[in-house]
């Protein structure tokens, strides 16, 4: 194996001579020894590599790709930083506790699963934000006050026609006031 992560369909692939039991009980041995780390049933780590994040996730859980809070994060946007690495999914909701870290996957529609770069996994910034009020929206008001208590920062990155394109998707009337009341809040503080 040259990858750092992989599947036991990938181990079995490298070693296509080797009986498939006998190939159990040696990943068994290595991960007891402490050489590969089990990150879930089928998944599997080297300990003495560095590992990923972003190609965990996507073999935890595909199809995914990283928004929410670790992209706003990510973009400055948003000052916390979040314990669990935050993606979404078309999949159901899920969150996986591995050695190498916390994952949680959020399901949106399968029309709005788009807006990232396919090489990194990473969301764009607008649809990080609109994913972000989507599946928050039940908590959220669509009143320019309430922003502050999310602590926003460099709103002025955001470029908010190409928000609205990405908001279509979801075909949410609260969704569109949401971000219509954020561009609003932008507008007001003009932060950059």
């Amino acid at each position: 194996m040259k990858k750092p992560v992989f599947t036991w369909q990938e181990a079995k692939v490298v070693a296509f001579q080797t009986d498939p039991g006998t190939l159990k009980l040696q990943l068994h041995q290595w991960k007891k020894a402490g050489d590969i780390l089990s990150l879930k049933r089928g998944v599997y780590a080297f300990s003495n590599q560095t590992i990923d994040q972003v190609e965990v996730a996507k073999h935890l859980y595909a199809p995914c790709y990283v928004s929410l809070e670790t992209a706003l994060n990510y973009y400055g946007l948003l000052p916390d930083v979040t314990f669990a690495m935050t993606l979404v999914t078309t999949k159901a909701t899920r969150k996986i506790n591995t050695p190498v870290g916390q994952f949680t996957y959020q399901k949106i529609k399968k029309s709005a699963f788009q807006g990232y770069d396919p090489q990194t996994l990473m969301a764009e910034r607008e649809k990080a934000v609109v994913d972000y009020l989507y599946l928050n929206q039940r908590h959220f008001y669509a009143k320019v006050d309430f922003w502050e208590t999310l602590r926003w920062q460099h709103l002025g990155a955001i470029k908010f026609k190409r928000a609205m394109k990405y908001a279509v998707y979801f075909k949410s009337g609260k969704l569109d006031q949401l971000l219509r009341s954020l561009r609003s809040y932008a507008k007001l503080n003009q932060t950059t």
